[in-house]
């Protein structure tokens, strides 16, 4: 079956959408700052500007009752459906947690399905890598394991950590 993903003539509700895109969690976390963000991952765009993003996160819920305004998750159950929009919406989340880029680029650590295919685990690497990450390595672990083991680690003691938890 055939679904379209983004139509940017088509009058869409926002239950539509969010019953199609149930929104992840993703919370970043930055070991360098020891800032944490956790948002859903809900962006807002306007039907007339496809690609500009108009609010991220909890934010992107004021707009789920606009016409002229799509509210989704470019993620579908914990892995990217919507490139573009994902790794906007990574870069936004990233600005939160106090990164400044260019200079230095992180280490990112982002976690992953077990059933995460090669292509998914490809375009969440190049996300990162277009988000400014110097490295780039998959987990499968809980969030605290992982933190604990990039605070054991050298090379990760200044790591951005992105976990991505699906609604399933």
């Amino acid at each position: 079956m055939l679904k379209q993903f983004f139509d940017v003539g088509r009058n869409t509700s926002f239950e539509d959408w969010y019953l199609d895109f149930l929104p992840s969690n993703i919370t970043i976390h930055n070991l360098k700052t020891g800032i944490q963000v956790r948002e859903p991952s809900l962006v807002a765009v306007s039907r007339a500007q496809p690609d500009k993003l108009a609010a991220v996160g909890r934010a992107a819920l004021e707009y789920k009752n606009a016409l002229d305004m799509a509210v989704f998750s470019p993620f579908q159950n914990g892995q990217i459906a919507q490139y573009h929009m994902a790794q906007q919406l990574i870069q936004l989340l990233l600005k939160q947690t106090g990164l400044k880029l260019p200079v230095p680029k992180p280490a990112m650590c982002i976690h992953i399905q077990e059933r995460t295919t090669q292509v998914e685990e490809q375009a969440l690497g190049e996300a990162a890598i277009q988000c400014g990450a110097r490295k780039v390595f998959l987990y499968t672990d809980s969030l605290p394991t992982m933190l604990d083991c990039a605070r054991n680690r050298k090379d990760l003691n200044s790591a951005i950590i992105i976990h991505i938890d699906p609604q399933d």
